[in-house]
């Protein structure tokens, strides 16, 4: 036996709720998107900007995951996509702790 072999139930059980769970990330992360565009408009902080293209990144990659979903189940957007994404939101949310 793996030692993964301890996280399969778990993972058996989260893809009964892959659909509601990946519509509702869509949903907070857009709402995440609105809030921050509002604080930025506020503000105009560029620390919040890159919050705000940060957010802005996550919402379009989980809008993509979401198409995935009904457009070609797992081919349509590849991981190797999503990870780029992934980078791009580390890479701003890095950038607004550490800009003075």
């Amino acid at each position: 036996m793996a030692v993964w072999d301890f996280f399969r139930p778990v993972t058996n059980y989260a893809i009964g709720f892959d659909f509601a769970t990946r519509i509702l990330v869509l949903v907070f992360s857009v709402a995440l998107f609105v809030v921050s565009v509002l604080a930025y408009r506020r503000t105009k902080s560029k620390k919040f900007l890159f919050v705000t293209i940060a957010f802005f990144l996550f919402s379009a990659e989980w809008t993509l995951n979401v198409f995935d979903l009904f457009l070609s189940p797992g081919d349509f957007f590849h991981r190797a996509a999503e990870n780029l994404f992934q980078l791009g939101i580390l890479v701003c949310l890095f950038i607004a702790i550490f800009k003075k």
